[in-house]
């Protein structure tokens, strides 16, 4: 059986029942071109924005609908490109260590596959409940858990290894010691747990989508930070001047900002910028609006 067209407007086949717009849809209509009045038009249908840590954030579906393994443009912008960035830097020998703590968003795990070949411990840290259920239900192998495979394939030919792909899932499982709840409504996200200090931490699309104002995001980017040991490393893959994305038929808010507020925030938690890049979106659909993304190593080089 053929398969079926893709929705123009979520890139779900078309008979998914998920679809935020489910009248664009081949069947309903033969063809619809989405111009950049209609794009804004049809991102506005829903009037209320969500928290990223609402209930109604359906980890598996956040995945599946940006980086899931039947997408093309948007899994190369916020996936591969990304990974292929991990994978030059840690290989460089430039950013080292024993123990790494990543804090990204929603159910992927793709920067650990990356990083199992460089750091010997992983601790993830996650603030959203579902989100947290979710990456343990893939750490425990359960039926029904996000899929992968696709991410571990891909990492996995990035070192031309391709047939040591279920090799690189275990071992990855086996080095992600914790996940911990990092709970931004306290003081002290952390609770009573206490952590080692991490000789880098990774974090990939996380302030952007958690913060509510640029104060709250550079609060939240010290205490970050103040898990890593001075001289220690900051990797950041970050999305510049989003303000919502969509996941199924519920549309969250994202905070607004450009690489000048990164630096200048980067430089206040105490850092300094080894290397960035900035790479332009290709990526035009009503499911988001960021218009970039770009990538930061810094240096920890005190406390604040």
């Amino acid at each position: 059986m053929p398969r079926p067209k893709e929705c123009i407007s979520c890139m779900y086949p078309a008979s998914c029942a998920n679809c935020l717009l489910p009248e664009y849809h081949p069947g309903f209509q033969a063809r619809v071109s989405i111009t950049a009045n209609s794009k804004e038009n049809l991102t506005m249908s829903c009037a209320d924005h969500k928290d990223y840590h609402d209930e109604e954030l359906d980890p598996c579906c956040l995945f599946d609908t940006y980086v899931g393994a039947d997408k093309s443009i948007s899994k190369k912008e916020l996936l591969e490109d990304p990974l292929r960035f991990l994978y030059k830097l840690f290989s460089s020998g430039s950013v080292k260590g024993e123990t790494l703590i990543n804090i990204s968003i929603g159910a992927s795990l793709f920067e650990n596959f990356v990083a199992i070949d460089f750091f010997k411990d992983i601790i993830v840290l996650e603030s959203s409940d579902c989100c947290m259920k979710a990456l343990e239900s893939w750490l425990r192998n359960e039926p029904g858990a996000v899929e992968q495979s696709h991410v571990v394939e891909f990492v996995c030919s990035l070192k031309g290894q391709s047939t040591e792909c279920k090799k690189q899932e275990e071992k990855t499982r086996r080095a992600i010691k914790r996940v911990v709840k990092w709970d931004i409504t306290n003081e002290n996200p952390l609770g009573e747990v206490v952590l080692p200090q991490a000789d880098c931490i990774v974090t990939t699309y996380y302030l952007e989508l958690v913060s509510k104002d640029h104060d709250m995001y550079i609060n939240l980017l010290k205490k970050l930070l103040s898990l890593v040991k001075i001289g220690g490393h900051l990797v950041m893959v970050a999305l510049i001047n989003i303000s919502y994305y969509m996941v199924g038929q519920h549309k969250f808010a994202a905070l607004k900002y450009n690489e000048d507020f990164i630096q200048k925030a980067l430089m206040e938690a105490g850092c300094s910028i080894l290397s960035s890049d900035t790479h332009k979106s290709k990526f035009e659909s009503p499911l988001c609006d960021y218009e970039s993304i770009a990538h930061f190593v810094c240096r920890k080089d005190r406390a604040v």
